[in-house]
């Protein structure tokens, strides 16, 4: 462990002209290397996960007791996790997630919930796009998968709670403001408003529990393909097929929905679909989003 190592850990905390102790040394390499050891293959340089110790280390003890008291091993992957490490996004995903989705379960045992509760919770705790990742905010006082259990069922029953919403009888406002308002499409929107909220909600239904949640970060939560690729361990251009794919199967699968419900002129039907498809679009971002909101 060098000076710099230890210098970098003091000028964190409330005390930056305290003297390094030759015991404060020694804990500080101790704890490098207890992050190291659980974790092998993580990248984490010293001088950061130094640096992030200091950051959690409050004035009210001695430094070297309060690293004594931190689960430096959590911190240490917690740390990388929240700098993108894939090493440790993969530590993270078999050994705490597993427990975060039971936790969930335990609200709802439905496993498009349990899906949808785990994308959302991975999303704030671990994506650094534009902000910093909730993960940062761990401090060590606790075993990491208690800490991550806890914010997921938060998650779940703030979900939980909200009301629920009849979709196959609901026409997103988008598609709605279509109909009502466009001179083009105007004279079917009798014709079409039911059916369409009826068969665009059984297409949504075909989506795959990975589809919605990567089509949800994408278009909701802003996340960039490279950054979902990093999560599920896949290139950003495999992410890219992954979004095309499910857009195309929600626009096949409500266009033959569509065709079998309602009775119109073939010429008529693919032009009044040709202009609804923008509206489709903004409105599976809506739907999607709807289930992600006051979380």
């Amino acid at each position: 462990m060098s000076d710099d190592v230890t210098s970098t850990f003091i000028e964190q905390t409330v005390s930056p002209d305290a003297p390094p102790s030759p015991e404060l040394k020694a804990r500080l390499e101790a704890a490098v290397r207890e992050g190291r050891e659980a974790w092998p293959g993580v990248e984490l340089p010293a001088e950061v996960f130094a640096a992030h110790l200091g950051a959690v280390i409050s004035d009210e003890m001695d430094m070297v007791e309060a690293l004594d008291e931190l689960r430096t091993a959590d911190l240490y992957l917690a740390c990388a996790c929240g700098r993108g490490d894939a090493a440790a996004l993969r530590f993270f995903e078999s050994q705490v997630m597993p427990r975060a989705a039971a936790a969930v379960a335990r609200v709802d045992a439905q496993s498009q919930f349990v899906d949808d509760v785990c994308a959302d919770l991975r999303v704030r705790l671990l994506v650094k796009d534009k902000r910093t990742p909730d993960i940062m905010a761990y401090i060590g006082r606790g075993p990491l998968a208690h800490w991550v259990q806890v914010a997921a069922m938060r998650a779940a029953t703030s979900r939980k709670r909200k009301k629920k919403r009849e979709v196959p009888m609901e026409l997103p406002d988008v598609v709605d403001s279509l109909l009502t308002t466009d001179p083009e499409l105007a004279p079917f929107a009798d014709e079409i408003k039911q059916p369409f909220a009826e068969v665009f909600a059984k297409a949504l239904d075909t989506l795959t529990p990975r589809e919605r949640n990567v089509l949800r970060m994408y278009l909701i939560d802003g996340v960039s393909a490279e950054s979902i690729g990093s999560m599920y361990r896949v290139h950003r251009a495999t992410v890219a097929r992954w979004i095309t794919k499910a857009r195309q199967k929600v626009h096949r699968e409500t266009r033959r929905g569509l065709a079998a419900a309602v009775e119109m002129k073939a010429g008529s039907f693919e032009s009044v679909l040709g202009m609804m498809w923008n509206g489709i679009d903004l409105s599976l971002a809506t739907w999607l989003g709807d289930d992600a909101k006051d979380q």
